[in-house]
């Protein structure tokens, strides 16, 4: 199929994130370069079909993909070293999701091994309670996003519950920075090609950890909808080898901190180096941003959203058809898209979500127009497509200030 349902895959040097996983995603995966087994985390921004019906099938995939290493000898060894015992993936959405997983693995009388799951119910937001609370009928009833239910447990998936911070904001990770401390206490990655990598490395694989954020959006009453953003640490820079070691500091340990932008003091203890001195080039950090079905943005999203070098953006809707069907409807519009990418300073807006009829070259061609509109050339404007590929090179995009057709 050349246009699926709602699926973002993010790789990042040996592992991939999923956000939404549509009906039909693993079918697309088999003709894309990602592996089951790579997927570590899957976000979903909300428990609409379209965005959560291929969720349970993409578990059992990967699943299977790592129980076939794990009964592979010749495999076996190299797979747990990365994996461990057994291979664990954390799925992060809105409260409700637990229930849905095990329901449908239960009454499909599916078996789960080979395979940890996290379920991380995003809670304290608007909408938690989901659209059946307010009904007269269900009052003093048990609430089936929130509840526990014995029944469907299943001993490998676990539910857990991340509370949002007093900005409105989940903090789902939040590395430390790279500190003297950090190399000097030896908190090192010794990494399975003989070298010890810091955290920050790019090239660290499954250990490398990033700053992932939620916050809420307003898509239609009662349906708790989350976008989602993704931030690597501060890169190491690029050191003059040559220059270090003629300004008295041998390759070691201190390397790593004049990489990381910080000052050490020669080997033998007469003098202090800054990172101006020796680094030949420093990276800023990528950042990308996710925003599924909304028809507005809320502070503390769009904030999370500042300077993203990928914004993937709804496109449902048009200018045309007006702010009553956008609050009707509980989406958003090209123009609007190319407005917040521009006031957000996203280097480039990718369109997604166009709807569901009429999708042809000139439906998407009038959405990415109107986008380019509302942008006025201050980012990149593109319309998504199955397996289309964004590269974001390290540093992040770095475009002119005026960008042409």
């Amino acid at each position: 199929m050349h246009r699926n349902g709602s699926c973002t895959a993010l790789r990042l040097g040996g592992q991939t994130y999923l956000f939404d996983v549509s009906e039909g995603t693993i079918r697309q995966l088999e003709f894309t370069r990602i592996t089951p087994s790579s997927v570590t985390k899957i976000f979903i921004s909300h428990l609409h079909g379209d965005h959560l019906y291929g969720l349970v099938p993409a578990i059992l995939d990967i699943m299977v993909c790592h129980k076939i290493f794990m009964l592979n000898p010749q495999k076996k060894t190299k797979h747990k070293q990365n994996h461990g015992e057994k291979a664990t993936l954390e799925i992060y959405g809105p409260p409700g999701l637990y229930n849905y997983i095990c329901m449908v693995l239960t009454l499909s009388c599916a078996k789960v091994n080979y395979l940890n799951i996290n379920v991380i119910e995003l809670v304290g937001g608007r909408e938690e309670q989901g659209p059946i609370a307010s009904r007269p009928r269900q009052r003093g009833r048990r609430n089936l996003f929130l509840s526990h239910y014995p029944e469907i447990e299943i001993p490998m998936i676990t539910r857990k519950y991340l509370q949002q911070n007093k900005d409105n904001v989940w903090i789902i990770d939040d590395p430390e920075p790279i500190t003297e401390k950090t190399v000097e206490s030896g908190v090192e990655f010794p990494h399975q090609d003989g070298f010890h990598r810091l955290p920050n490395d790019v090239n660290l694989g499954l250990e490398r950890r990033l700053h992932i954020k939620a916050a809420e959006l307003d898509h239609l009453g009662g349906v708790q909808t989350f976008g989602y953003t993704v931030e690597e640490q501060p890169p190491p820079g690029n050191i003059d080898l040559e220059k270090a070691k003629a300004l008295g500091i041998q390759p070691g340990k201190k390397y790593g901190l004049l990489k990381c932008g910080l000052s050490v003091p020669t080997d033998d203890g007469t003098g202090t180096i800054h990172p101006d001195q020796v680094l030949i080039k420093s990276f800023r950090p990528r950042k990308f941003a996710f925003l599924a079905d909304h028809r507005r943005v809320p502070v503390p999203m769009a904030q999370l959203c500042k300077n993203a070098d990928l914004l993937v953006h709804e496109a449902t809707l048009s200018k045309v058809d007006g702010l009553e069907k956008v609050k009707m409807r509980g989406h958003n519009t090209a123009h609007h898209a190319g407005t917040f990418g521009k006031e957000m300073g996203c280097k480039v807006v990718a369109l997604n979500h166009f709807g569901g009829s009429n999708i042809g070259r000139e439906h998407v061609s009038g959405r990415v127009s109107e986008a380019q509109e509302g942008n006025q050339n201050a980012s990149q404007i593109i319309s998504s497509h199955d397996f289309m590929e964004v590269w974001i090179p390290r540093g992040g995009f770095d475009f002119d200030d005026t960008i042409t057709d």
